[in-house]
């Protein structure tokens, strides 16, 4: 069986079928747009999905499914709730709007020419286009597209790039050889437009990793993602527009979403893929940072010891073939691994459960990269986030990967000084 990630370009698969049971519907780019008129007083919620589509996404129309799926899913929307669609694919950017008694989604803008997705500049741009647009008292985001977490972007042609988003630019949309956006990038951008997000809800790849919910932390109550490679249909947004997206418990959207990935009317679509994905509440992470700070130095890690982690679930498989992205331990039982010593781990455990508000899992999710590997849940000890832990096989085998020594990048990171782990010797 192939199977498509929001991740590996290397599953190519253009899913017809897919695509035919859904003619009957309009995307937004085939319905006929309304005049869109500046709401006279804010909502209550406006939502804002950014497809970063110019990738094999776009070219396999996964977004165009979606999209399908948003518009159906906007006959649910009340009385203040907004919905705004950026799309880019191989044509221009558009973003258009969709409202409680809209019959047709307004177009808001489109681009007169092809612009980079993963730009901070076009990102922006939807930003301020979004609060000019359907100004609101709270705003979700969602981030749609290929992603790996909190790795830095990496320029090489050769491999799948790294961090949020691709962007192929003039390259066949096939090849996913394309600019990204790091983290902090997006940070940066949310940050410049004045915004703080009830929730950032990542429909891609490998985003939930305490990592990146660090980096994010000044711009959302929520982060909202999965630690592994998410199958390339992604959520189901007609089922989250009317139950998750506006929820006023946005933790909703990963409780539908295990149900929708496990739903068997949507087998075609999901198959036995598997689902974990979990909600980071921000506010507690940095009680967790300091947790983690003060066990660390009497953790298996000190002294730039390689622990062993065996044991912990691994989000992602530590493969050349995935050119050595690192592993994705489970935050939970890696931190269980490093602190033997019961003292010290439980208030780490308590602080990490504070943070992680809402998980839910199927009780094993294939991780490849052969069609038979799957990887089991303890679904009595997983925390649904990921972290990395730094090793010597990182260093070792540096020369194999796009960005060189993953212990030297994660050095880079916030929540590398945050959780203290220069103590370690790492």
């Amino acid at each position: 069986m192939l199977r498509i990630v929001r991740l590996l370009p290397i599953y190519i698969l253009i899913l017809c079928a897919a695509a035919c049971h859904k003619e009957e519907a309009e995307t937004p780019d085939s319905a006929t747009p309304i005049p869109l008129a500046v709401p006279a007083a804010p909502g209550q919620r406006t939502v804002l999905v950014y497809m970063a589509a110019q990738n094999s996404l776009g070219h396999d129309d996964f977004h165009r499914d979606d999209s399908l799926e948003i518009v159906k899913g906007a006959e649910a929307l009340q009385e203040g709730q907004s919905l705004m669609l950026f799309i880019d694919d191989k044509a221009a950017p558009r973003l258009y709007a969709l409202r409680a008694g809209d019959e047709q989604p307004a177009l808001v803008k489109r681009w007169a020419e092809d612009a980079n997705s993963t730009a901070a500049a076009t990102l922006a741009a939807a930003l301020e286009l979004m609060k000019t647009y359907c100004p609101a008292e709270e705003y979700g985001l969602v981030m749609w597209s290929h992603a790996d977490g909190w790795l830095p972007p990496t320029e090489s042609a050769e491999v799948t790039p790294l961090s949020f988003g691709i962007d192929t630019g003039k390259n066949s949309l096939s090849t996913d050889n394309g600019t990204q956006m790091a983290v902090e990038t997006i940070a940066q951008t949310i940050k410049g437009a004045g915004l703080r997000f009830r929730y950032i809800f990542f429909d891609a790849c490998l985003m939930q990793n305490l990592e990146v919910a660090y980096a994010l932390r000044e711009v959302t109550d929520l982060v909202i993602a999965s630690p592994m490679a998410i199958p390339g249909a992604g959520a189901y947004y007609t089922h989250q527009m009317r139950d998750g997206l506006f929820s006023s418990t946005p933790e909703d959207i990963v409780d539908i979403y295990l149900a929708d990935v496990t739903d068997p009317e949507r087998a075609y679509d999901y198959d036995d893929y598997g689902i974990v994905i979990s909600a980071v509440r921000t506010a507690a992470l940095e009680p967790l940072a300091t947790a983690i700070r003060t066990a660390l130095p009497s953790s298996l890690a000190a002294g730039r010891k390689s622990a062993d982690l065996s044991a912990a679930t691994n989000y992602h498989a530590y493969a050349r073939k995935y050119y050595y992205r690192p592993h994705y331990y489970d935050a939970a039982e890696a931190l269980t691994a490093l602190l033997p010593d019961e003292a010290l781990r439980t208030p780490v455990l308590a602080a990490l459960s504070q943070a992680v508000v809402r998980k839910a899992a199927t009780p094993r999710f294939w991780i490849g990269p052969s069609d038979s590997a799957y990887q089991e849940v303890d679904l009595a000890t997983y925390s649904g986030v990921s972290l990395f832990v730094p090793q010597d096989i990182y260093t070792r085998n540096a020369k194999f990967t796009p960005y060189g020594d993953l212990n030297l990048a994660f050095q880079k990171t916030e929540w590398y000084s945050a959780a203290g782990w220069a103590q370690t010797g790492w």
